[in-house]
């Protein structure tokens, strides 16, 4: 008995080792990529996911998915519509989840762009940060499921030309003395502004930062991971199985020997 038991670990250890190696060769990189960090109140904007280091065998890949995760105090909610696949990519999108699954009829074996994701800043945001993810990213190659890791990109919302580090400088020039001093400002300030009021602008903004921080610690924890775990299990029962069936051939074989 003891022997019969000691053979089927170790036929189950190859088999393990081997699936290891299989998926440890396998690997691509996913990246975002937008034209500006910086966007001006209620403006919308273009990110790109792409697809490159594709070392995932002689196929290619076929299949991409993953879930897309976005601040929703900064950005306006999205629908199916403002996904749309590139290079002949067909996408779905999953609102409920947030999930979108890509396929392709040909596979893909070097850097492409996959898909593009349009969203628009709202209005009275100007000066937050919201930052825009794709998660649990997972790609085919219609024989072995490939991970990738999780990628992000982060706007800023400035204010109406889209760059308030821009507006800025341009005030300070226009205040600038004749003989080359800099005439100190305060942007924005009638001349009767009282202190106090200058306190609770300060105070309001505070607040709005530690609104935002809170915000965005709840986008991480709002769309539930699934899908890796399921495969592991599915993996685990496969091994078990096979290691039945090979020890059963090798005893059939042992009896015919004998």
């Amino acid at each position: 008995m003891k022997k019969k038991f000691l053979k089927i670990v170790i036929i189950m250890i190859m088999l393990v080792l081997t699936c290891a190696t299989i998926v440890n060769a396998l690997s691509f990189t996913a990246t975002m990529e937008t034209n500006t960090t910086t966007v001006a109140e209620s403006t919308e904007f273009t990110v790109t996911v792409k697809v490159s280091n594709l070392d995932v065998g002689s196929n290619g890949i076929n299949s991409l998915s993953g879930y897309l995760k976005y601040d929703k105090d900064v950005f306006e909610s999205i629908s199916e519509s403002s996904i749309e696949g590139i290079n002949s990519w067909n996408c779905t999108y999953a609102s409920d989840t947030g999930r979108i699954t890509l396929t392709k009829t040909t596979f893909v074996k070097s850097e492409e762009s996959v898909f593009n994701v349009t969203l628009k800043t709202k209005a009275d945001v100007s000066g937050k940060e919201g930052i825009v993810q794709f998660t649990n990213i997972m790609a085919s190659n219609s024989e072995t499921d490939i991970s990738a890791q999780d990628i992000s990109t982060t706007i800023t919302v400035g204010t109406g030309d889209g760059n308030s580090a821009n507006t800025a400088n341009t005030a300070n020039k226009a205040n600038t003395a004749s003989n080359g001093s800099i005439v100190p400002i305060i942007s924005n300030t009638s001349n009767n502004t009282s202190n106090n009021n200058t306190v609770n602008n300060v105070e309001n903004t505070n607040n709005e930062i530690s609104s935002f921080v809170n915000t965005t610690n709840t986008i991480e924890e709002d769309i539930p991971y699934t899908g890796v775990e399921d495969g592991i299990a599915f993996l685990i029962i496969c091994i078990v199985i096979l290691a039945i069936v090979f020890y059963i051939k090798i005893e059939k074989i042992n009896k015919e020997i004998k």
